[in-house]
């Protein structure tokens, strides 16, 4: 018998096209919607003393945040450039609790029942197996331990992504064809996810909120600058090649959004869960 090569592995789940955009990355977005992330933690509801992992934590967006109001944070990412971001940030809010691993989330390398609560804000859901990682961050919580995830709304509800989206699938047609629906943009489908793994008490909070720009440079500055999707093109075409991409892709953005400041919408689903006490 011939064995069945696996298939390819995305290469956005490879750690170099976030390295390659962790600062913009970090620049842009640590910032750009506080909101969000304090939904996230409201959701959680957190208690003083607690121990949490951030599960591709990013520069920190989230660790930062949740560190004065627990007892000690620990945040993973499997992207260096990340960890050096989030490092940094660190230091300048002077939190003295959250500590730092070079870590890929579907192995996570702790013991069972390590954490009282485990997060992941837009990590989990772009992972090759989904499913591995769920389970993991079942066994790392305690009994009783919530669990919480955030993924992206579809496009045409999250314009915030959905617009840079659609400029993309004009600029380079051949590599972004029409778009299909990814699983964790429909709400029932995040609440199946968790609840198939072991989950319950599942809900899903749904988050938006308009975020404004002064003009398309403006956004499409921010959009180029996060977008890993975009860093592996650069690296796949020439210089001329790619700059015409983008050349195309932000007369798309004139003709959609006009030449005066505009508004768009962050939408997110939240969703979390508790570790059955029957685990213990």
């Amino acid at each position: 018998m011939h064995s069945v090569a696996p298939p390819p592995k995305d290469p956005l789940n490879e750690p170099g096209p976030w390295n390659a955009i962790a600062k913009g990355y970090d620049e842009v977005v640590f910032g750009q919607v506080p909101a969000l992330y304090d939904a996230a933690i409201e959701l959680l509801r957190p208690e003083e003393g607690d121990r949490i992992l951030d599960i591709g934590a990013g520069p920190g967006t989230l660790a930062v945040r949740l560190a004065p109001r627990v007892g000690h944070v620990v945040a993973v990412d499997f992207a260096k450039g990340m960890i050096d971001r989030l490092h940094g940030h660190i230091m300048r809010s002077r939190v003295s609790n959250v500590e730092v691993k070079q870590m890929d989330g579907e192995d996570l390398e702790f013991e069972d029942g390590s954490f009282d609560a485990a997060v992941s804000m837009f990590g989990v859901c772009l992972f090759d197996d989904r499913k591995r990682a769920l389970e993991q961050m079942l066994r790392v919580v305690v009994p009783g331990g919530k669990v919480l995830t955030a993924s992206w709304a579809a496009p045409g509800v999250n314009t915030l992504l959905g617009v840079g989206e659609d400029a993309l699938r004009v600029a380079l047609p051949e590599v972004f064809s029409e778009r299909r629906e990814l699983p964790t943009e429909n709400a029932e489908t995040c609440a199946s996810e968790l609840e198939e793994v072991g989950f319950e008490g599942v809900v899903v909070q749904a988050f938006e909120q308009s975020v404004r720009f002064a003009s398309v440079a403006e956004y499409w500055d921010s959009f180029e600058r996060c977008s890993a999707e975009l860093a592996l093109q650069a690296t796949r075409l020439d210089a001329e090649a790619y700059a015409a991409a983008t050349a195309r892709a932000r007369e798309h953005l004139l003709a959609t959004c006009g030449e005066a400041h505009f508004e768009l919408v962050c939408a997110a689903l939240l969703t979390c869960g508790e570790r059955p006490l029957s685990a213990a």
